[in-house]
């Protein structure tokens, strides 16, 4: 229980500023029962009003309060105690606490209640989104974020209810590159002039994988023996954008076998020798060359070849498998999947069978003939 004295200048809970004598620096005091001992704390504050913000602020956020009703509890208090104990241990709290810090500049002193009252939500939305200028995307972020701290509190058992807070749903992103027609990827590959480029186009079109992961590529991750890609490097953490194992379709086995030989570690892309950070530049000109219309993105790849092997029947497990869509648990059994026979076999064969009729269009048996008579 609360000991108050009404001798001491300021107190919070069990805890009270003092000084030590000869000393003009305020300290946090308290009573130790176990020792029977008066406790401190140096705030390192000369300042009186000062210190008494600083031991206001240390109490909130060590000292959960008992459960509160919405309407008594503020989302300051709330806040300060779910980054402190939570949000800053997040890999993204540099991003909690901005959102967070949103809240509070928009609702101030509000109470949860206060807060999370509709009108209020309303206007808070059209704060963040006509006068910060922020996406949509973002403020649902935002909202989340504070959705988020106020369950924290529910479930520690801070406040007594959790109340709603709309979000907002943000217009579907446009696809960050159209699929392609047999004949359009044909066109490119007639017109591109830069061995790095060709070769990015047809392994993005036999693994279906991200640029990011083309580009990031070296030799060693092709597995010539079982025909298998790791697009994943060794000692690279796995995340949202999960690169998987897949097989290496034999349209470009002779092609990665030569380039097998070469030193270990050498990237699949590389110009003059150099990997490539970006096709940036290399690839407007080639798509202006071609004068396509649309959104064509060397990402429209990987929309191509999901649209091509469910067009071929490839079942829509095998199709997200290829894409990395669905991360699997490391299990023994899904870690050894990859090596058996039958592992992605309908997607790679359809695959394949994109890459014959882009060969014949080329005059050539396969992709790798055409990479090797053009390097």
């Amino acid at each position: 229980m609360s000991r108050k004295t009404e001798n001491r200048a300021y107190q919070i809970g069990d805890y009270w500023l003092s000084k030590q004598a000869r000393s003009d620096v305020w300290c946090r005091t308290w009573y130790d029962p176990n020792s029977r001992q008066t406790r401190r704390s140096s705030l390192r504050e000369e300042d009186f009003e000062l210190a008494k913000q600083k031991l206001t602020d240390w109490f909130v956020l060590q000292h959960s309060k008992p459960t509160q009703e919405i309407a008594q509890a503020t989302i300051a208090e709330i806040f300060a105690r779910f980054y402190e104990h939570h949000g800053q241990t997040l890999v993204s709290a540099r991003d909690v606490k901005r959102n967070l810090n949103y809240w509070l500049d928009f609702h101030e002193d509000a109470t949860v209640d206060e807060a999370a009252n509709q009108q209020q939500q309303t206007k808070f939305r059209d704060w963040l989104h006509k006068t910060r200028g922020m996406s949509l995307a973002s403020v649902r972020t935002c909202l989340l974020i504070g959705k988020s701290a106020l369950n924290w509190a529910w479930k520690r058992g801070e406040i007594a209810q959790i109340p709603y807070i709309p979000l907002v749903k943000p217009p579907k992103p446009e696809p960050k590159g159209r699929p392609l027609e047999v004949d359009e990827v044909v066109k490119l590959f007639a017109h591109a002039k830069q061995q790095h480029i060709r070769t990015l186009m047809a392994f993005m079109i036999g693994t279906a994988a991200r640029t990011g992961a083309m580009l990031d590529m070296t030799i060693d991750q092709i597995d010539i023996e079982r025909h298998l890609i790791h697009l994943n490097p060794e000692g690279r953490p796995q995340n949202n954008k999960f690169r998987p194992t897949v097989k290496l379709p034999s349209q470009l086995l002779e092609y990665a076998a030569e380039r097998s030989k070469e030193v270990s570690g050498s990237m699949l892309i590389s110009f003059n020798d150099k990997p490539v950070a970006s096709v940036k530049t290399s690839w407007r000109k080639l798509v202006s060359d071609c004068k396509f219309n649309g959104n064509v993105q060397t990402y429209s790849f990987r929309h191509t070849v999901a649209r091509w092997m469910r067009m071929q029947g490839v079942p829509a497990w095998e199709v997200a498998a290829q894409l990395g869509h669905k991360a699997p648990d490391f299990t023994t059994t899904e870690i050894y999947a990859p090596f058996d026979p039958t592992y992605l076999s309908k997607a790679v064969a359809a695959i394949d069978d994109f890459f014959g009729l882009v060969a014949c269009e080329l005059r050539v048996k396969t992709i790798s003939e055409y990479l090797l008579n053009e390097a």
